[in-house]
Protein backbone atom coordinates (compact mmCIF):
# COMPACT_ATOMS: atom_id res chain seq x y z
CA UNK A 1 0.00 0.00 0.00
CA UNK A 2 1.33 3.81 -0.58
CA UNK A 3 2.42 6.03 1.47
CA UNK A 4 -0.23 8.45 0.94
CA UNK A 5 -3.11 5.54 1.82
CA UNK A 6 -1.21 4.57 4.75
CA UNK A 7 -1.32 8.47 6.11
CA UNK A 8 -4.83 8.80 5.11
CA UNK A 9 -5.87 5.90 7.01
CA UNK A 10 -3.52 6.89 10.48
CA UNK A 11 -5.64 10.53 10.05
CA UNK A 12 -9.26 8.33 10.20
CA UNK A 13 -8.02 6.07 13.22
CA UNK A 14 -6.63 9.30 15.21
CA UNK A 15 -9.91 11.49 14.25
CA UNK A 16 -12.05 8.37 15.06
CA UNK A 17 -13.54 8.65 11.57
CA UNK A 18 -14.64 5.19 10.87
CA UNK A 19 -14.96 4.22 7.09
CA UNK A 20 -15.38 0.63 5.43
CA UNK A 21 -12.18 0.07 3.45
CA UNK A 22 -12.25 -1.90 -0.07
CA UNK A 23 -10.60 -2.83 -3.22
CA UNK A 24 -12.22 -2.53 -6.03
CA UNK A 25 -11.07 -2.09 -10.30
CA UNK A 26 -8.09 -1.44 -11.40
CA UNK A 27 -6.18 -1.40 -7.76
CA UNK A 28 -7.76 1.61 -6.37
CA UNK A 29 -8.83 1.71 -3.04
CA UNK A 30 -12.54 2.93 -2.01
CA UNK A 31 -13.49 4.01 1.76
CA UNK A 32 -17.06 4.30 2.40
CA UNK A 33 -19.09 6.03 5.22
CA UNK A 34 -22.14 8.20 6.34
CA UNK A 35 -21.81 11.71 7.52
CA UNK A 36 -24.92 12.46 9.92
CA UNK A 37 -27.18 15.59 8.79
CA UNK A 38 -29.63 15.13 11.54
CA UNK A 39 -31.57 12.54 13.72
CA UNK A 40 -33.80 11.16 10.29
CA UNK A 41 -30.75 11.40 7.95
CA UNK A 42 -27.28 10.56 7.09
CA UNK A 43 -25.32 11.15 4.03
CA UNK A 44 -23.69 8.28 2.53
CA UNK A 45 -19.82 9.01 0.48
CA UNK A 46 -17.09 7.20 -1.01
CA UNK A 47 -13.44 8.30 -1.23
CA UNK A 48 -11.45 6.19 -3.86
CA UNK A 49 -7.78 6.35 -4.00
CA UNK A 50 -5.77 5.38 -7.23
CA UNK A 51 -3.42 3.01 -5.40
CA UNK A 52 -0.17 4.12 -7.14
CA UNK A 53 3.19 3.28 -5.43
CA UNK A 54 4.63 6.76 -5.11
CA UNK A 55 4.34 10.23 -6.49
CA UNK A 56 1.00 12.33 -6.97
CA UNK A 57 -2.06 10.41 -6.78
CA UNK A 58 -5.38 10.76 -8.10
CA UNK A 59 -8.53 10.91 -5.67
CA UNK A 60 -12.23 11.46 -5.75
CA UNK A 61 -14.75 12.18 -3.28
CA UNK A 62 -18.45 11.12 -3.86
CA UNK A 63 -21.61 12.74 -1.97
CA UNK A 64 -24.36 10.24 -3.05
CA UNK A 65 -28.26 10.43 -2.78
CA UNK A 66 -29.13 13.96 -2.30
CA UNK A 67 -32.12 14.01 -3.77
CA UNK A 68 -33.47 12.59 -6.52
CA UNK A 69 -35.38 13.77 -9.50
CA UNK A 70 -38.49 11.93 -10.10
CA UNK A 71 -40.67 14.19 -12.09
CA UNK A 72 -38.13 15.02 -15.48
CA UNK A 73 -40.53 17.43 -16.60
CA UNK A 74 -38.59 19.65 -13.87
CA UNK A 75 -35.14 18.54 -14.51
CA UNK A 76 -34.59 21.50 -16.72
CA UNK A 77 -35.43 23.72 -13.26
CA UNK A 78 -33.14 21.49 -10.90
CA UNK A 79 -30.32 21.81 -13.62
CA UNK A 80 -30.45 25.28 -13.39
CA UNK A 81 -30.37 25.14 -9.55
CA UNK A 82 -27.43 22.49 -9.62
CA UNK A 83 -25.79 25.22 -12.05
CA UNK A 84 -26.08 27.88 -9.43
CA UNK A 85 -25.17 25.96 -6.70
CA UNK A 86 -21.89 25.15 -8.41
CA UNK A 87 -21.51 28.50 -9.51
CA UNK A 88 -21.80 29.75 -6.01
CA UNK A 89 -21.95 27.73 -3.02
CA UNK A 90 -20.38 24.40 -3.76
CA UNK A 91 -16.40 25.40 -3.93
CA UNK A 92 -13.83 22.80 -5.21
CA UNK A 93 -16.89 20.35 -5.38
CA UNK A 94 -19.74 20.03 -8.19
CA UNK A 95 -22.96 19.38 -7.91
CA UNK A 96 -24.49 16.40 -11.27
CA UNK A 97 -27.94 15.42 -11.84
CA UNK A 98 -26.96 11.45 -13.15
CA UNK A 99 -28.85 9.73 -16.09
CA UNK A 100 -31.28 7.60 -12.94
CA UNK A 101 -31.99 11.30 -11.35
CA UNK A 102 -29.88 11.15 -8.37
CA UNK A 103 -28.47 14.36 -7.39
CA UNK A 104 -24.54 13.65 -6.03
CA UNK A 105 -21.62 15.69 -5.22
CA UNK A 106 -18.23 15.10 -6.10
CA UNK A 107 -14.55 16.31 -5.69
CA UNK A 108 -11.45 15.07 -8.47
CA UNK A 109 -8.11 16.37 -7.08
CA UNK A 110 -4.15 15.08 -6.79
CA UNK A 111 -2.24 14.50 -3.82
CA UNK A 112 0.92 13.56 -2.55
CA UNK A 113 1.55 11.42 0.41
CA UNK A 114 0.62 14.70 2.74
CA UNK A 115 -3.01 13.86 2.41
CA UNK A 116 -4.17 16.17 5.26
CA UNK A 117 -5.83 18.40 2.60
CA UNK A 118 -7.84 15.17 1.29
CA UNK A 119 -9.16 14.84 4.42
CA UNK A 120 -10.10 18.37 5.33
CA UNK A 121 -11.64 18.16 1.71
CA UNK A 122 -13.77 15.13 2.81
CA UNK A 123 -15.12 16.64 5.95
CA UNK A 124 -16.02 20.33 4.19
CA UNK A 125 -18.01 18.27 1.84
CA UNK A 126 -20.73 17.55 4.28
CA UNK A 127 -20.52 21.12 5.47
CA UNK A 128 -21.12 21.93 1.99
CA UNK A 129 -23.65 19.13 1.28
CA UNK A 130 -25.87 19.98 4.27
CA UNK A 131 -26.04 23.95 3.54
CA UNK A 132 -26.98 23.02 0.05
CA UNK A 133 -29.53 20.15 0.57
CA UNK A 134 -32.54 23.01 1.02
CA UNK A 135 -32.28 24.02 -2.04
CA UNK A 136 -31.63 20.80 -4.15
CA UNK A 137 -34.89 19.16 -2.10
CA UNK A 138 -36.70 22.57 -3.22
CA UNK A 139 -35.96 22.16 -6.65
CA UNK A 140 -37.09 19.09 -7.02
CA UNK A 141 -39.90 19.11 -5.18
CA UNK A 142 -39.01 17.19 -1.52
CA UNK A 143 -40.33 20.50 -0.12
Amino acid sequence: MNKALVNFEAILKAKHVPLAKKEIKNGQILYNGKFKLNDQQALPFGVVFDNKEEGIIDFQIVYHKLAYVTNFDAKQKVLEVLNELNEMKTGYYRVCLAGDGEIYMRLLSRTTEDVRAAYEMMIVGSTIAKSILPKIEEAVGKK
